[in-house]
């Protein structure tokens, strides 16, 4: 008996102390109060959604191993079948954001130049700069796609880190979609608080 009450108390120390991982911190690194309207990612990423822009998705599903991702939309749906025979909804835009977590900044730095150096692969890269958006230093790749099946023309993507995670965070546009992608992202990208 005393066994079972005392593994009884461990499971819910456990699921106290997992549940308390993944709350909010109490202010950005910007000096903001951490606001509740925020999408929050992976505790450690709290996005103010940009005017036209509609959260999607906020997965925390891989957070055992240390990953986080978050979508967000512009435009209607429509429907659309991937080059796998999918049925998917298709926007005019959307935005991805990914983070992932390392036990030292150095590895998340690693992790984040991988990352940089598929885009810069994979894309038609048309500019590279760096910049720094709201106290975030980021490498901002804008692109086209060279593939006849992505049914996105253009877009633009940032990679940095922040402490020991690195953050992709990456627009997608369709032909008709208004703006030019850099800006959207940057916009975005300002949008974007961090835990202090």
């Amino acid at each position: 008996m005393r066994n079972r009450i005392l593994i009884i108390c461990l499971l819910a120390i456990c699921v106290t102390l997992a549940g308390c991982s993944q709350l909010p911190p109490e202010q950005a690194a910007d000096g903001l109060a951490w606001d509740e309207s925020w999408v929050t990612v992976g505790s450690v990423l709290g996005v103010d959604t940009p005017e036209g822009w509609t959260p999607r998705e906020n997965n925390d599903a891989l957070a055992a191993n240390g990953m986080y991702y978050a979508t967000w939309s512009a435009g209607e749906a429509v429907p659309y079948v991937n080059e796998d025979g999918e049925d998917a909804e298709l926007y005019d835009a959307q935005v991805y954001i990914l983070l992932a977590g390392y036990d030292a900044a150095e590895k998340a730095g690693e992790a984040m130049e991988k990352w940089l150096a598929m885009a810069e692969s994979q894309y038609a890269v048309t500019g590279t700069y760096t910049g720094d958006y709201n106290g975030q230093t980021f490498t901002v790749l804008t692109y086209t796609y060279d593939s006849e099946s992505n049914p996105y023309a253009r877009g633009a993507s940032a990679f940095g880190v922040y402490r020991n995670y690195a953050v992709s965070v990456e627009l997608s546009c369709r032909d008709g979609f208004a703006g030019d992608e850099r800006e959207l992202l940057e916009a975005f990208l300002q949008n974007c608080h961090y835990g202090a």
